[in-house]
């Protein structure tokens, strides 16, 4: 079987190399090689890194602007990307599937799907019209986005989204048959991680955007003049105003920066304490590893991260109102079995999101799209 994967737009191999998750992303379709399926990567690049090893594993990639100039003008690569179908599918060989990448860029997925005749898989790791409406967009933005979501899912012929919360949004604002909408989370590898009673006991890691969406001040100002460091794993537009926080507030925050996702796997076994304080996710990948890594997870309290938490099962779920949010944490921490935690965590997140698991569900997908 051959399936082309179309990037989302704008992004490429380089992306996920600079992002330092090219490895964790290449990792189904390495798996899914295995398993007889030959993939075409199309990505918004002139120039990939990693091609001889993606060679060896029946991946061809096909740089876009290789074959077609890229401007200097967004405006004129947004109209020149209804092209590229007629520019590249000659170079395509015989394609059994289509996969869009996420959402954006899903306009080529569907022009490839009428001039090939195939069928078009898309796959999306949040809803980009939910966000945009979370972020405040403009309102045309939001009709673009809104008109780009209906598009998709009707000509496409199957159609993921990475949590349940997700579904249901579709299904209540969009004209979608009950269950076309198939659930796929995203996965996790199982972790070899250090016994709990032997990890840092006064730091907590948090991972993520230094953004607005991560509502990071309130996680800083709710442990002022603790006992407790933070360990702040990404890189955003918020890194001043934040250092500016932790200082006013006397917290140690250690801004740890863009790490490998290596890395990140190996610092997560050391910790007891993940939290997130987002004010609205997708399916959080970070959130999974550190369930995987038997951390014990402190979640905020909104519709994506419950399908993840069963409240003192397997974490904990705090109200983003919670005006003493230590007291709440320390009254945890001393109230609950973490070892029996930290266990049911890891078990749980690796019986719903391993990597074998979600790798069989995808290859049993394409083969049932495959005509």
């Amino acid at each position: 079987m051959h399936v082309l994967v179309l990037f989302t737009y704008n992004y490429s191999l380089t992306t996920w190399n600079d992002s330092g998750t090219f490895y964790k992303e290449i990792e189904s379709y390495e798996r899914l090689s295995k398993k007889n399926i030959n993939f075409t990567f199309l990505t918004f690049s002139e120039n990939e890194p990693h091609l001889d090893y993606l060679k060896k594993h029946k991946i061809k990639v096909l740089p876009i602007y290789k074959y077609m100039k890229k401007s200097k003008f967004k405006i004129i690569n947004y109209l020149k990307s209804f092209f590229i179908p007629f520019y590249l599918k000659d170079k395509l060989g015989e394609v059994d599937v289509i996969k869009q990448n996420q959402l954006l860029g899903s306009w080529i997925a569907i022009t490839f799907k009428i001039i090939l005749k195939k069928p078009l898989f898309i796959r999306t790791g949040y809803d980009m019209y939910e966000f945009s409406i979370k972020e405040n967009k403009n309102r045309f933005t939001q009709f673009l986005y809104k008109l780009l979501t209906s598009v998709s899912v009707k000509f496409a012929d199957f159609y993921t989204a990475s949590s349940l919360s997700d579904i249901n949004f579709l299904e209540k604002n969009f004209n979608i048959k009950k269950n076309f909408i198939q659930h796929r989370p995203n996965w996790v590898r199982e972790i070899n991680s250090t016994e709990f009673n032997e990890r840092i006991p006064n730091k907590i890691i948090v991972i993520g955007r230094l953004e607005v969406q991560k509502n990071l001040s309130y996680l800083i100002q709710s442990f002022s003049n603790s006992n407790y460091e933070i360990d702040l794993v990404g890189e955003g537009s918020l890194y001043n105003e934040l250092s500016e926080t932790a200082l006013e507030n006397n917290v140690k925050v250690n801004f740890l920066g863009k790490l490998e996702n290596e890395n990140i796997l190996n610092l997560l076994k050391t910790y007891k304490y993940y939290i997130s304080s987002s004010t609205f996710e997708g399916n959080p990948k970070s959130t999974l590893e550190a369930l995987s890594a038997g951390c014990i997870v402190f979640l905020s309290d909104i519709s994506n991260h419950k399908e993840l938490v069963r409240h003192g099962k397997n974490g904990f779920i705090f109200k983003l109102t919670e005006s003493d949010f230590i007291n709440f944490f320390e009254n945890i921490i001393n109230d609950f079995d973490l070892n029996k935690i930290s266990d049911s965590a890891q078990k749980q997140v690796l019986e719903n999101n391993s990597i074998e698991k979600m790798v069989n569900l995808e290859f049993n997908d394409l083969n049932k799209l495959k005509i």
